[in-house]
């Protein structure tokens, strides 16, 4: 029964935080794809945990992201340029996982290291963003 009501409360801040993401993008085209996928990818990282604080404490940040999401919406804002921003990275990450550059090539290793490693301070950005405001960006 309880698990019921989590799977309800689950699918409910889904279709939220979709809602929040299509009007935060203004419902331009291809923002509203990549918001779209992000918000997949969080919910399937997040679907086998059980444990009853855990999901209280991912429901709370995603609450925090929808109202972020719908301040996003109303002005154009330090939140929209987040969220114009992260849709940016979603862009330029999908192009990159199709081809990376010097795809062909050889490369040294310096130049590699440099590729592998391009989105650590991007994803401790975003890391840090999410631990001060309690959010759930991606």
């Amino acid at each position: 029964m309880a698990q019921k009501l989590i799977n309800k409360k689950a699918l409910s801040l889904f279709r939220r935080l979709w809602r929040a993401g299509d009007s935060s993008v203004l419902y331009s085209r291809p923002a509203v794809y990549y918001i779209r996928q992000r918000i997949r990818e969080g919910f399937d990282e997040y679907k086998d945990v059980k444990n009853k604080r855990i999901l209280n404490e991912l429901f709370e940040r995603c609450e925090n992201t929808i109202k972020f999401l719908e301040i996003s919406a109303k002005r154009k804002g330090f939140e929209h340029n987040v969220i114009y921003s992260l849709c940016e990275m979603t862009y330029i990450q999908n192009k990159y996982k199709k081809r990376p550059p010097h795809y062909n090539k050889r490369m040294s290793l310096e130049l590699y290291n440099l590729h592998a490693h391009s989105y650590d301070d991007y994803y401790f950005t975003v890391m840090m963003l999410n631990e001060s405001l309690r959010l759930c960006l991606r």
